[in-house]
């Protein structure tokens, strides 16, 4: 089994406003997550050591971290990341970004697994209707054709902002891939928007996706985490 968890940290800022990054990777570490997809990750305020925030993100080396910058700054970076305790076989990124608009990425790293490869497939969203529509046709445009040419089963998930609730914005991903819904996980206290969201291929059995809603989660972020636990085939 295969325990993966999406998760937008909020910059370690938790809803008590206090910024702990030590705290966050702990929770991850006990979790028993194998990969988790974070959104938010950033090192970029010059009075902390970047490196110190990597060390805690990763829980002291129970995870390694992939980075995937949106924005990079003179002391540090902001945008995505992957923790794994699997090896990386390949990483790439594809810039969804739209103009005018914060930078955004997708996040794409194989990894090895004991049942063989596995892409996840990691991203964060923009807040604005039409530069989310682009950037969802972007990511399906390139999974369309990753998919057709390997064979790999792949998880894609993270903060889509689409906060709307009868949105049709996911109606030709959801042809693709098999969407796990597991309902609002914003904002984190009193969860009314379905922001972060998780999809696998078919050849994936989900044997639990759910979101993580305890005193931890409620205070670490203005998010809630999910996680699913998978099956991946031999």
């Amino acid at each position: 089994m295969c325990r993966v968890i999406t998760y937008n940290i909020h910059s370690g800022v938790g809803r008590d406003n206090r910024q702990d990054y030590k705290r966050i990777g702990q929770f991850l570490a006990a979790s028993g997550a194998d990969i988790v997809l974070l959104q938010e990750m950033d090192t970029r305020p010059s009075h902390r050591d970047t490196a110190k925030d990597i060390n805690d993100i990763c829980a002291d080396n129970v995870f390694r971290l992939v980075p995937s910058p949106a924005i990079r700054e003179a002391h540090g970076w902001y945008g995505n990341a992957i923790l794994t305790r699997f090896d990386i076989r390949a990483q790439e990124t594809l810039d969804v970004s739209q103009a005018n608009r914060q930078p955004r990425n997708v996040q794409i790293v194989e990894l090895q697994t004991e049942k063989g490869p596995f892409c996840v497939v990691n991203t964060h969203k923009g807040l604005k209707k039409y530069e989310r529509h682009a950037q969802v046709s972007m990511i399906h445009e390139y999974l369309s054709n990753r998919l057709s040419k390997t064979k790999m089963p792949l998880l894609l998930a993270g903060d889509f902002n689409e906060w709307q609730f009868f949105s049709r914005a996911f109606s030709a991903l959801n042809r693709l891939l098999v969407q796990h819904k597991v309902g609002p996980t914003f904002p984190s206290q009193f969860p009314v928007f379905s922001l972060d969201r998780m999809w696998t291929t078919s050849d994936i059995h989900v044997k639990k996706c759910k979101k993580i809603k305890n005193g931890q989660t409620k205070k670490y972020s203005d998010h809630l985490p999910i996680m699913a636990d998978l099956i991946l085939p031999e």
